[in-house]
């Protein structure tokens, strides 16, 4: 029996699908248009750097609600929220007939921002209403759901910013969460009970989740070096849109087909490495996604040309959504799911410190090195990560008792 065929998983996968198209369509066309503008380029990197260092203050508040809270009660409230905001965001635009640097930088902020709360509430909903046997080939068919959605999204990414103004991307955008709010909302399920409930601070939560990870430093250390080809994405999506046309010389088909081409190496991830993972084990699959991602991102200083570019993309796809299957399955099956909020909060916590830098490091490059050269610092990322994933390959695992699946479907 496949996990399609688990009525809760239909739901869960088509809403994060929806939601995946209608972000990523978003996403892809406001840093096409900033970098258009008078001072775009700086424009961008420094409010990525901003808004990272504002999320990085926010997360433990951001862990705490995921932890303490209806983790549906949440995705719902984010689904809703970015409907409402980009319904405002196209009434604005149409009342002026024009586009304003301060709506992009709106949405873009908002965005972000979101999916800080989103995705750890997803993650958790997912423990609470998945059993444990499910986990291997959830995360495998999350991953495939998500690339294919961001392969949709940068076809037609690429096809809408050239003929739609912004606010028919964000009416696209608002259809989107719309759709999943209504999947999510038939979504029933009975909640974990939680040991702590607890009137802890959001600080004190997170340091419980440091005090946890303290205890397994081996694991604490792999996890966090899965994280780093993430953190060197991130450092990507600001670099292609400026690297396609400044270096390639060329335009928003180009990007848009890089971003396809990611999602293609990432849907293929996703199709195989639950099975490379049962094969292998953990480890080594991490250090083969890892020396991928990293080898794929010294292609395009070492041959900026655009066909080099978009299979360095697709190897990136595959490389670091490699590293995130196999950190997802790590922590579904290792961290207890009361706990589970405040685990993903301290990774999240470092993930944006070191992107912040990394942003401010890349922004600052780029008038000296050009953005070619910039993406060293992505495949840096790699080997770090490579490396302390090999000092701790002797990692053991920690297997969580299972938590009550409930089977209610409405």
């Amino acid at each position: 029996m496949t996990i399609w065929s688990d009525p809760k998983a239909r739901l869960v996968l088509t809403a994060n699908f929806l939601l995946v198209v209608g972000g990523g369509i978003t996403f892809m066309a406001v840093p096409w248009l900033l970098i258009q503008r008078p001072n775009g380029q700086a424009t961008l990197g420094y409010t990525n750097t901003l808004i990272t260092l504002l999320i990085l203050f926010l997360l433990p508040y951001f862990g705490k609600i995921v932890d303490r809270y209806s983790r549906k009660h949440v995705v719902l409230t984010y689904l809703a929220t970015a409907v409402t905001l980009n319904l405002c965001v196209v009434v604005a635009i149409l009342s002026r007939g024009v586009t304003e640097t301060w709506e992009l930088l709106t949405v873009f902020c908002f965005g972000s921002l979101g999916a800080s709360i989103y995705y750890p509430a997803q993650f958790a909903l997912n423990q609470e209403v998945f059993s444990p046997d499910q986990y291997e080939s959830l995360s495998g068919a999350i991953e495939v759901q998500w690339q294919s959605g961001a392969m949709l999204a940068g076809a037609l990414g690429a096809f809408l910013i050239a003929i739609i103004p912004f606010w028919g991307v964000l009416c696209i955008d608002a259809l989107a969460y719309f759709s999943a709010f209504l999947l999510i909302c038939r979504l029933h399920y009975q909640p974990a009970r939680r040991a702590t409930q607890t009137s802890a601070s959001a600080w004190t939560m997170m340091w419980e989740g440091i005090h946890y990870l303290r205890n397994r430093p081996r694991l604490s250390i792999v996890m966090l070096a899965s994280f780093l080809p993430f953190v060197a994405v991130m450092v990507g999506n600001f670099l292609s849109p400026i690297f396609v046309r400044d270096t390639l010389q060329q335009g928003p088909f180009v990007y848009g087909s890089g971003e396809v081409g990611y999602a293609v190496g990432a849907t293929i991830a996703g199709l195989t490495l639950p099975a490379i993972n049962a094969r292998l084990g953990l480890v080594p699959t991490l250090l083969c996604t890892i020396a991928v991602f990293g080898a794929a991102a010294a292609l395009n200083p070492l041959f900026p040309v655009t066909g080099i570019f978009l299979v360095s993309y697709a190897l990136q796809g595959w490389g670091n959504a490699g590293s995130r299957v196999a950190r997802s399955i790590l922590v579904l099956k290792t961290v207890p799911n009361e706990i589970v909020g405040r685990v993903n909060l301290f990774y999240a916590t470092v993930e944006r410190l070191l992107r912040s830098g990394m942003l401010a490091l890349v922004t600052a490059m780029l008038p000296i090195w050009g953005p070619a050269n910039a993406y060293w610092v992505l495949s840096a990322l790699a080997l770090a990560g490579w490396t302390m994933v090999f000092i701790c390959r002797r990692v053991r695992a920690y297997p969580v008792a299972p938590i009550p699946v409930g089977d209610e479907y409405v």
